[in-house]
């Protein structure tokens, strides 16, 4: 089981005070790895430290990703480094703050979280990115290795779309853009399993449909409480007065906004769908104990003349001229057959049967 560090440890400490809080279990897997690149050129070296890193050229975009939070000591460094407020760094050390951006003198700060749809056991796992965008240059934060930026890579080894031909502003939109094309691959997949739902209530409801839908419906609820602060921060990446933002990155940014509110409208209706499922499930137990007692109140009523006959039979007269037949026992029960008959006879024409 992972260790995990919460912010009560950080109690009394003065604001920017380097404490991670997080998974601890990750301390030696700190890796820096380098992208630099352009129009015609890319190389990828894994750094053994921030000291090997160098000063770019001014025709080169760099993208430092940085897996492993758990040794303060390697984030003051790279803190000292690049220059990069104290709080800043308290920010990428406490790995549960929502989606932000926030403006330094030469730098932005973005507070992003990657989602991620787990097939075995059907959850959402979660983890905190974080971006600082300086002039032609990229640095991403996260706790543990393992992301869903891999298109990025491939596009920048192959060369694919405009990213080797743009600023480090591009670069960022377009690894936020990547992040939140995985959210709608889990909206999507969460829909997919709405739908099997919804048909299987319909023709063969059971008690655990009860519990799937409300697993569907927290998942749900834990992708919305991500994608509402994401769409906020495109809007104000969009309109931050920043000279590190390109006008034409811009208009980028705002494709990104208006994802977020289509993946935010998309939650809405499955939330709405999942509503009508589980009143679709409500009525059809409903309808299923209908039936049963419906059909219980039929025997019920058949049995009431039934009884009837039994009970003048059962009376403890001596002169009863019925008991001295030879077939009286006999023509009992074929009337009470009869009666029987004519009973269902008159229930089936009226339907309720």
């Amino acid at each position: 089981m992972k260790k995990v560090k919460s912010r009560s440890g950080k109690a009394g400490l003065p604001p920017g005070a380097l404490v991670h809080v997080g998974h601890d279990d990750l301390a030696a897997s700190t890796t820096i790895d380098l992208f630099t690149y352009s129009a015609n050129d890319v190389t990828e070296r894994r750094l053994h430290s921030i000291e090997e890193f160098a000063e770019l050229a001014p025709d080169l975009i760099g993208w430092l990703n940085i897996d492993g939070l758990s040794s303060e000591g390697i984030l003051a460094r790279i803190g000292e480094r690049f220059n990069l407020h104290p709080l800043l760094l308290e920010d990428i050390l406490n790995t549960d703050h929502r989606p932000k951006v926030e403006e330094y003198s030469d730098c932005l700060f973005v507070v992003s979280r990657m989602l991620g749809l787990d097939e075995e056991t059907g959850g959402i796992g979660q983890e905190q990115i974080c971006f600082v965008l300086r002039k032609g240059l990229v640095i991403s934060f996260q706790e543990t290795p393992g992301d869903v930026l891999d298109p990025i890579r491939e596009r920048l080894r192959k060369d694919l779309g405009r990213v080797r031909r743009s600023g480090s502003d591009y670069l960022l939109y377009a690894l936020l853009d990547v992040i939140v094309d995985e959210y709608f691959a889990i909206v999507e997949r969460l829909g997919q399993r709405i739908e099997q739902l919804e048909r299987k209530v319909i023709t063969r409801p059971g008690s655990e449909d009860l519990h799937t839908i409300q697993d569907l419906r927290g998942l749900l609820i834990t992708v919305n409480r991500y994608v509402t602060p994401m769409r906020e921060l495109a809007g104000r990446l969009n309109t931050i007065p920043s000279e590190l933002i390109d006008k034409s990155t811009r208009r980028y940014i705002n494709d990104l906004q208006d994802h977020t509110v289509y993946i935010a409208e998309t939650i809405g209706t499955f939330r709405e769908m999942l509503l009508s499922v589980e009143n679709t499930y409500h009525a059809g137990q409903n309808l299923r104990m209908t039936q049963v007692m419906k059909l219980l109140t039929i025997i019920s009523t058949i049995f009431i003349p039934l009884t009837f006959i039994v009970g003048i039979y059962g009376m403890n007269f001596e002169h009863m001229p019925e008991l001295g037949w030879r077939y009286g026992y006999l023509g009992v029960l074929a009337i009470m057959g009869v009666i029987a008959l004519v009973m269902l006879a008159w229930f089936r024409r009226k339907r309720w049967l």
